[in-house]
């Protein structure tokens, strides 16, 4: 578990008290693929994330990491989350660099992508900093409070009240909590991985019969068979 801190506008955060998940590579290139499913997306595997971890765009401390030995993070999973949006929305490899070499020399926090809430309109990455709307991929050139009507968020996440992405819904009916089931997919609103419910279909039981044991709903049931079909293909 992390014990850093990040001391940003809304004062210091334990990271300890906040990132309890736990993934490996091919997990986050997994719920990445899953969730967003265009030709950039398609290609987000374990050795590319891995790549991305060492050209630091995650904790410094995981550069030198081989894969293998790499143990992430929620706030490592929602870092690679915004960079596979960027990517998919259009924006180039150097504006996320400058975006986040930025945004982290202003937060103080080795991982910026998931401790500020991010836009982006195809060209630019911009972030809310002291109520201000500012563009990270231009230094931190204050924006416009026009271009907010049309910029693109990062679909999913949920922030706390001190800025700090807290959940990660990649779909309807599914959430990540880290900590809960240590970050792992589960039905909103409950604890049940929705690995657990798809291990169950495939030994033969049926939809109604897994939604009275764990007293859910067969929607429920379907959308986390559904889910982690997702993340198999």
């Amino acid at each position: 578990m992390c014990s850093k801190q990040y001391s940003g506008s809304r004062g210091v955060i334990n990271l300890s008290d906040v990132f309890t998940g736990v993934y490996r590579p091919v997990d986050v290139a997994r719920y990445i693929r899953a969730d967003l499913s265009d030709a950039i997306t398609a290609k987000t595997t374990s050795k590319r994330l891995t790549r991305w971890i060492r050209n630091g765009y995650s904790d410094p401390d995981l550069a030198g990491k081989s894969g293998r030995d790499m143990t992430l993070s929620f706030e490592d999973l929602i870092s690679m989350r915004v960079i596979a949006t960027l990517r998919s929305a259009g924006v180039t490899f150097p504006k996320i660099r400058v975006a986040e070499g930025w945004l982290r020399q202003q937060t103080r926090h080795p991982r910026p992508f998931a401790v500020e809430q991010m836009w982006t309109e195809s060209s630019d990455v911009f972030a809310e900093m002291h109520e201000r709307l500012i563009a990270a991929s231009r230094y931190g050139q204050l924006a416009m409070e026009m271009l907010r009507e049309e910029l693109i968020p990062v679909h999913g996440l949920t922030f706390n009240s001190r800025r700090v992405a807290s959940l990660w819904s990649p779909r309807e009916g599914i959430l990540l909590d880290p900590e809960i089931q240590f970050g792992q997919s589960c039905i909103s609103g409950t604890g049940i991985p929705t690995n657990a419910i798809a291990s169950m279909n495939r030994a033969g039981d049926s939809i109604e019969t897994i939604a009275d044991m764990y007293a859910i709903s067969g929607a429920e049931v379907e959308s986390a068979i559904s889910w982690e079909f997702s993340l198999a293909a």
